[in-house]
């Protein structure tokens, strides 16, 4: 009875190491998955500031709120958006336009808001100023020639204040255009949204929410120490009976648990980014801003990589306690048996 009890207590003890590890894993991965600092730390280093002005150029032509966009630039293409947001955004407003945009983005997946957005204030004031005439002027000379109704709406607009489509003037208009676009630019600037959409979900249309998924597997994550704490002290059940039994009992499960924490840390990230890169790729075109699904496997790798920061740290912790607790147990007995 005594060694099927222990028998037993062992078992327990082998799927309470197991579940350690991978309820360690899952905590750390939810305290991290669903802050933006997580992503604005990984993507300093990635360069995602860099291509933020690709990220929004897409947002712009995919935008549903065209109307609320200037007439001349209705019709660009990403990458005429692109190469004017890179011409007229200096490195530090894009960082800051990104860091708004991820903690947006995070508020709308954690459920605090409706909707995810990009906030285009620092793109107006530019626009508002010399470099946003500049940035225009040099939009235009990678547009298609003027048409004669192209330019002939360009002469009339100097007697209203309509606006004009963009288009590339011969040269010898270019000192008279000048004028003209600098005041356009500032017509457009204050017509511009003052955010674009990057996600949104309109509780109206009466379709069930996707983000409850992630609220229900947050949840799930959270609870996933309770597992092997529960196997814990089935095994405390079973197999102790004493102070000493205590601290053998659970001494030794804690350092093997904390030994296999570090090596999930040292060397599973590979495989962890692989099997999280598969669960992204399956539930985030239901949650993510479409503009982001570019970025899928940098997001994956910056999850991972932020949540195994913290595994190797609580493993050393789990691997001291534990050797403590095996030392309390059997020490004593080692030192007699010594002197002995």
């Amino acid at each position: 009875m005594d060694t099927a009890r222990k028998g037993l207590a062992g078992v327990f003890a082998a799927l309470f190491i197991a579940t350690a590890v991978l309820s360690m894993l899952l905590f750390n991965l939810e305290r991290k998955a669903f802050l933006a600092e997580t992503y604005q730390q990984a993507f300093a280093n990635e360069n995602f500031y860099e291509r933020l002005p690709a990220i929004l150029a897409k947002a712009f032509v995919t935008s549903s709120d065209q109307q609320n966009t200037p007439l001349g630039m209705r019709s660009m293409s990403d990458q005429q958006w692109e190469g004017f947001l890179r011409e007229l955004l200096p490195p530090e407003t894009l960082k800051s336009m990104g860091d708004q945009a991820l903690t947006s983005t995070f508020a709308y997946l954690n459920g605090e808001t409706d909707s995810a957005v990009v906030d285009l204030t620092p793109l107006k004031s530019q626009m508002s100023s010399s470099a946003g005439t500049q940035a225009v002027l040099n939009l235009m000379q990678t547009l298609p020639p003027c048409t004669l109704d192209e330019l002939a709406r360009i002469t009339l607009s100097f007697l209203s204040d309509q606006q004009i489509a963009f288009c590339n003037p011969p040269a010898e208009l270019a000192g008279v255009v000048q004028p003209l676009i600098e005041g356009q630019v500032q017509l457009a600037a204050t017509l511009l949204p003052d955010q674009v959409t990057l996600a949104r979900f309109d509780p109206t249309t009466g379709q069930p929410d996707p983000r409850q998924r992630i609220q229900t597997l947050r949840l799930f994550m959270r609870l996933s120490p309770l597992l092997p704490l529960l196997l814990l002290f089935a095994m405390t059940a079973l197999a102790v009976r004493s102070l000493r039994d205590w601290l053998g009992w659970w001494g030794i499960p804690f350092i093997v648990t904390g030994l296999s924490a570090n090596i999930m840390a040292w060397t599973g990230a590979p495989l962890t980014s692989w099997i999280f890169l598969k669960v992204l790729l399956r539930y985030a075109p239901m949650l993510l801003p479409p503009v982001l699904m570019d970025d899928i496997g940098q997001l994956a790798e910056a999850i991972v990589h932020q949540a195994l920061a913290p595994l190797s740290l609580q493993g050393w912790i789990l691997i001291g306690l534990g050797m403590l607790m095996t030392a309390l147990a059997f020490g004593p007995d080692l030192i007699r048996k010594v002197r002995a």
